[in-house]
């Protein structure tokens, strides 16, 4: 008997839901939303589930949270024994300390607040920092941390990457994915050193004498949403010397006019894996959570 009789998702993933559902060869259900005058939102789930995966990616988080709890309250009052959420992008996760007087620390709080509601949880690169696992998150509730090396990295392959691309991190945050995504390649790894002074105001430097000069560069990273670390990134490999220069995010946040910057930076559009529906989705996840959610806790 498989472990989950069925997939719920939401109507801005439901693609995702449905690529889920059919790995793992069960129902797709999709959520009915209406959202009042006022802003309050009404969920509908017309089918029980006894043993539910639900599949919603929490970028742009806050109504998606509440919408949640309300998802989570229907599926148990219809009887279901097992919830778990496949959240690709996981919110609130770099709150994970007071910086500043006054500061809630809202890892934990989010934390608290979905392990009050499911059973397990499954996310893609959750953007931790000074915390190692989701486990901590989570407490008490088994949790998968996925990586999209794997994807990124089948798709370089495909691709006929060169044997001599340098793959490139912008931070050392973003060095446990570079180095699983070169790896497997058998490529260079290189990671460099960022100075954030504001959201939108980044510096990336790369080592000196980093072995740049006419090789092609891959520049990876977890998150691409203003976009400005991977264009301060670039310029940092060009001037290095790089051949050319590629992009590619797990996650995709950007919008429309960051993409037309990649245009004008010469960076074409990054590749994205398709956890956050995006324009710039080429990369699919749905086989590696499926088999994480077969596999025993």
């Amino acid at each position: 008997m498989a472990r989950y009789t069925g997939v719920y998702g939401f109507p801005e993933s439901a693609d995702g839901a449905r690529r889920l559902a059919d790995a793992l060869n069960v129902p797709c259900h999709i959520a009915e939303l209406h959202r009042f005058p006022d802003g309050e939102s009404l969920v509908r789930l017309p089918e029980p589930v006894e043993r539910a995966v639900v599949y919603r990616s929490l970028d742009r988080p806050n109504d998606k949270l509440v919408e949640l709890t309300l998802a989570a309250s229907v599926l148990r009052r219809q009887g279901a024994t097992e919830l778990c959420l496949v959240a690709p992008y996981m919110a609130y996760m770099r709150q994970d300390a007071v910086f500043r007087p006054g500061e809630p620390i809202s890892q934990a709080v989010v934390g608290d607040w979905l392990g009050r509601l499911f059973d397990r949880f499954v996310c893609v690169e959750p953007h931790l920092h000074r915390t190692h696992t989701l486990d901590e998150v989570f407490v008490g509730r088994p949790s998968v941390c996925l990586s999209g090396a794997g994807a990124i990295a089948d798709r370089l392959r495909r691709d006929g990457t060169a044997p001599d691309a340098v793959i490139v991190g912008p931070d050392e945050e973003a060095a446990p994915l570079v180095e699983a995504v070169a790896g497997p390649l058998d490529l260079t790894a290189l990671v460099g050193r960022k100075e954030r002074r504001g959201d939108r105001d980044v510096t990336v430097t790369l080592p000196d004498g980093a072995p740049l000069a006419g090789r092609p560069v891959v520049i990876v990273d977890d998150v691409i949403s203003s976009g400005e670390t991977i264009f301060s990134c670039a310029r940092a490999a060009r001037a290095a010397g790089a051949a050319s220069v590629r992009v590619f995010g797990v996650h995709a946040l950007f919008d429309a006019a960051v993409a037309a910057r990649f245009e004008a930076e010469g960076l074409g559009t990054p590749l994205s894996c398709d956890g956050v529906p995006h324009p710039s989705n080429a990369l699919p996840l749905a086989r590696l959570i499926a088999d994480a959610l077969a596999a025993p806790c």
